[in-house]
């Protein structure tokens, strides 16, 4: 018999030659891609600047004024949110997300769906390919009129492409109201987030003419799919100002000749004079990052960055992560990592002013392959609750100490050392 150590090992390098094969590339395909990753932005000015502010709109999208913003927290309050916004759907209801699945969550889902349709709403659903767990739901949401696809199909010849995948989460009702933010439709969403089955994760409900940019984000990979245009006032209803709020989404597509999403949190760290405050599932920042966030810290922002602990679905993940925490936690950045369950969160909110929340990974995947959703909001208000949620998760969190780092075992460190050999395909 093998020492269980050496067994857990083996399990653990499996478990990464299998999400290496899963993402469908080679080193080779690596080397040859063509989006711009690495990029030149001097602390010329702080986030309170208007040169900030107006920087946002070469981001893709422009920030618009006249939104409204809530935070959900959890299953508990995301999953009723959305659901009743679907029930009260008049017009159109178009959602798309990674997983969806035939599950506590998802069957309540698809029921809403369904009625929506029976009651004349047009309804369109597109689930990832890799994520689309249906089942029998598909056939039964066809049966009632909503026009369900899949994006890229897993198929046999085209197995080369299965890394590209939608990992957007959005929902947009009547093209006024939209959600977006980390949260599949799977019951490891239920709950308080508080215990090790229910994932911890975060969602945002905006109103106001922002909406009109998720619904375009969302046409986009509609459209690819299925090659129908979403125009007209069913999509695009002018909107009236639903509150004071400065907000934009943030996309990133295959397509992007650069990385727009990098490109923002980025910006976004280099801009800090005061703090910037993280949580990601799976934090696997780039060297340029890595290197931002400790010049932060250098000219004294407070950095502090929240991460999921022991309970991370991926472990081969958590290893590859923490092979970098050494230059940034004797460059003063503090990290922390949650105890009580995954935390699955993709949050940032830099000196008290500007907020990010989405689907985003701190991962080259995020940044560079997948398909990808945020909403950025620039507002003091709202912000400060970020910080509370912030305050509040860090406070069910275990902090990484450099002693404690560097006194690590050496099972930890070749683990880390393998599995980030493999950090580009996670």
């Amino acid at each position: 018999m093998f020492p269980p150590r050496l067994m857990r090992f083996g399990r653990l390098l499996a478990l990464a030659a299998l999400a290496a094969a899963a993402s469908g590339c080679t080193i080779f395909n690596n080397l040859l891609a063509e989006k711009r990753d690495v990029y030149e932005f001097d602390h010329s000015f702080g986030v309170a600047d208007p040169a900030f502010r107006r920087s946002l709109d070469s981001l893709g999208t422009v920030m618009i004024a006249g939104n409204q913003a809530a935070i959900l927290e959890n299953g508990n309050e995301i999953f009723p949110a959305m659901l009743a916004a679907i029930e009260n759907a008049k017009v159109s209801v178009n959602l798309e997300t990674y997983l969806f699945t035939n599950d506590p969550a998802g069957i309540p889902f698809a029921k809403a769906l369904e009625a929506a349709a029976a009651r004349g709403v047009e309804v369109r659903v597109l689930v990832d390919g890799v994520g689309d767990h249906l089942g029998p739901l598909t056939d039964e949401m066809i049966s009632a009129g909503v026009r369900l696809h899949t994006y890229r199909p897993v198929r046999l010849f085209t197995i080369y492409k299965i890394g590209k995948r939608t990992h957007r989460k959005i929902l947009v009702v009547d093209g006024n109201v939209c959600f977006t933010g980390g949260v599949g439709i799977d019951a490891r969403w239920l709950g308080d987030g508080n215990s090790p089955g229910h994932w911890r994760d975060t969602q945002v409900k905006a109103e106001g003419p922002v909406v009109s940019q998720m619904q375009a984000i969302f046409g986009e990979d509609w459209t690819y799919t299925t090659g129908e245009i979403l125009a007209g006032d069913k999509f695009y209803p002018k909107l009236p100002p639903a509150g004071s709020m400065l907000a934009q989404a943030i996309k990133v597509a295959r397509g992007d000749d650069t990385s727009l999403a990098k490109m923002l949190f980025y910006v976004a760290i280099q801009a800090a004079e005061k703090s910037i405050f993280i949580e990601n599932a799976y934090f696997l920042p780039d060297k340029q990052v890595r290197e931002a966030l400790i010049r932060a810290v250098a000219r004294g922002v407070d950095v502090e960055i929240l991460v999921p602990g022991r309970h991370i679905d991926l472990p081969y993940v958590r290893y590859a992560s923490r092979l970098h925490y050494g230059d940034m936690l004797a460059g003063g950045v503090r990290i922390f990592e949650y105890t009580p369950t995954m935390l699955h969160s993709k949050t940032m909110v830099v000196d008290s002013l500007f907020s990010t929340i989405g689907s985003i990974n701190f991962d080259a995947r995020s940044m560079q392959k997948n398909a990808e959703v945020s909403l950025a909001v620039y507002n003091a208000e709202f912000a400060s609750k970020m910080e509370e949620m912030f305050a509040s998760d860090l406070g069910r969190g275990r902090e990484v100490t450099l002693t404690e780092y560097r006194h690590r075992g050496l099972f930890d460190r070749i683990s880390e050392l393998v599995f980030w050999i493999w950090e580009p395909y996670y």
